[in-house]
C-alpha cells in the first residue's frame, strides 16, 4: 500500500488567535507558527508510521458565536478523526475592546452547541482552556473568565471529554517563572508557550493515539 493508499489519520485544530497563530487564511494547509505546528511536528516525530493530515482553522479574533457559524465547514465537512477546540478568550475580551457583552447562558449555550455538534461526527475531541495570565490590563478578564472555564470544565465533565486545564497550568508556573516567559500580552502565546500548550496536548493525544 503506497502512501496515497495509505489511512489518514485527520486532526482539526478549530478556534480563535491562540490557534490560527499567523496561519495564512489562503493555504488550507499552512499550519501557523504556534502551537498546532509544534504539536505536528512532534506527533510525526512520535508516530512516523501514522499517516496524519493536521488542518489549522483557528481564525483570530472569534468568540465561539463566531465557531458556531462555521463549524459545519471546518470541521464537521472534513470528517476528522480527533478535534481539537480552542475558542473562550474574545467571548471575555469583547467586554472591554467592542463595549459587547457575552452573558454565561449565552456562552454556554454556544459552547455546547460546538461540542455537541463535533461530537455527533464521532470524532474523538479534546477541548483547551482559554486563559488570561497576569500581564498589563488582562487582570481585569480573571473574573469573566474563571465564570466560562466553570461552564467549559461542567461541560466537559459531563460529556467525559479531555479537558487541558491550560489556565490553571498557566497560572500555577507563573508563580515561580515571569509570566512574560509564556506570553507576549497574558493572551497570545510566546514560542515557549506554543510549546508548553502543545506538550500539553500531546500528553492527551497519545492516550487516543497509543
Amino acid at each position: 500500500m503506497n502512501e496515497e493508499e495509505t489511512p489518514c489519520t485527520k486532526i482539526v485544530f478549530f478556534g480563535d488567535s491562540i490557534t490560527a497563530s499567523g496561519r495564512n487564511y489562503m493555504d488550507d494547509t499552512d499550519l501557523g507558527v504556534g502551537y498546532v505546528k509544534i504539536a505536528a511536528g512532534k506527533l510525526r516525530l512520535l508516530y512516523p508510521d501514522v499517516r496524519f493530515c493536521f488542518l489549522n482553522r483557528g481564525v483570530g479574533g472569534e468568540r465561539t458565536a463566531e465557531l458556531c457559524e462555521r463549524v459545519q465547514r471546518d470541521v464537521v465537512e472534513q470528517n476528522p478523526d480527533y478535534v481539537v477546540l480552542q475558542v473562550g478568550i474574545n467571548d471575555v475580551w469583547c467586554r472591554f475592546s467592542r463595549g459587547e457583552e457575552v452573558t454565561p447562558d449565552a456562552f454556554r449555550a454556544n459552547y455546547t452547541y460546538l461540542v455537541d455538534t463535533i461530537m455527533a461526527t464521532g470524532a474523538r475531541l479534546f477541548l483547551i482552556q482559554p486563559y488570561a495570565l497576569k500581564m498589563g490590563d488582562k487582570q481585569r478578564f480573571r473574573p469573566f473568565l474563571a465564570r466560562f472555564n466553570e461552564i467549559i470544565r461542567t461541560i466537559a465533565a459531563e460529556r467525559r471529554i479531555p479537558l487541558i486545564p491550560t489556565d490553571e497550568i498557566f497560572m500555577g508556573v507563573t508563580q515561580d517563572i515571569d509570566p512574560a516567559q509564556f506570553s507576549t500580552d497574558g493572551v497570545h502565546p510566546t514560542h515557549r508557550g506554543c510549546r508548553y500548550i502543545a506538550d500539553l496536548l500531546i500528553k492527551e493525544l497519545k492516550k487516543c493515539l497509543g
